[in-house]
């Protein structure tokens, strides 16, 4: 179905799937699979059943004609039929719609100019990727927690040591005190000083940045570069 669609529409269609839990981000998957392929009008799609995760990328003509926004349609629509199992149904809706979009010339992108080369935190669609199965993990491996626990025990052993080795007090205020003759005398309250310090109020950041890793175009849509130079479109998300 892949090569009869595919060469209707004029492009290669792929299907990619693994279950490796250590295998490399969707984003980076994909890209690192075309950079083995020459040049070419192609779409991708990932299947990474592992984490759950839908991932498709557009090159070349395919980028322009299946856009992120038509990419999210396309993930939109088979999402459902993947979490109830239906993977043919699935991967038909994702081959056939891909092939239409090529005969589609209405909403094409052609604005590929991309700030960046890979999905970025802040993005909906793929900043959850991998986070649900490591957070745990990540928070007893971390070593600012690490070093929190350390610091308790050593300050509660250290605490210990202090109540065991010091000697109880047995006397008391009035042990000193000659009740026959003790009284208050006077009082007096006598002000010594005031200490003000003044500490400079950090200004509000208003600047924002992507910094290096996925981009947007002007237009709102999801793309990147690949390592080797290979701009695509891309998105995506959990079934």
């Amino acid at each position: 179905m892949c090569i009869t669609y595919g060469e209707e529409a004029g492009i290669e269609i792929f299907i990619l799937t693994h279950d490796d839990p250590y295998a490399e981000e969707p984003e980076k998957y994909i890209e690192d699979f075309n950079q083995t392929l020459p040049e070419g009008d192609r779409v991708i799609l990932l299947i990474d059943m592992n984490d759950r995760f839908i991932w498709i990328q557009g090159y070349g003509l395919a980028e322009t004609y299946i856009h992120s926004k038509r990419i999210d349609e396309i993930y939109e629509t088979m999402k459902t039929p993947m979490a109830d199992g239906n993977y043919f149904e699935a991967f038909e809706i994702y081959i056939k719609k891909s092939a239409a979009y090529m005969q589609d010339d209405t909403d094409l992108n052609w604005d590929h100019d991309y700030s960046a080369g890979s999905p970025q935190t802040g993005d909906v669609y793929y900043d959850y990727y991998g986070n649900e199965s490591d957070n745990f993990n990540d928070l007893w491996t971390s070593w600012w927690f690490q070093l929190i626990v350390s610091l308790i025990l050593a300050g509660s052993i250290v605490g210990m040591m202090a109540y065991h080795s010091s000697g109880k007090m047995t006397a008391g205020g009035y042990t000193y005190m000659d009740r026959n003759h003790s009284g208050l005398i006077g009082r007096r309250d006598q002000y010594l000083q005031t200490r003000v310090t003044k500490v400079r109020r950090p200004k509000e950041n208003t600047t924002t940045s992507q910094g290096k890793g996925g981009g947007f175009n002007s237009s709102g849509f999801r793309g990147g570069v690949s390592s080797g130079g290979r701009s695509h479109s891309s998105g995506g998300g959990r079934f």
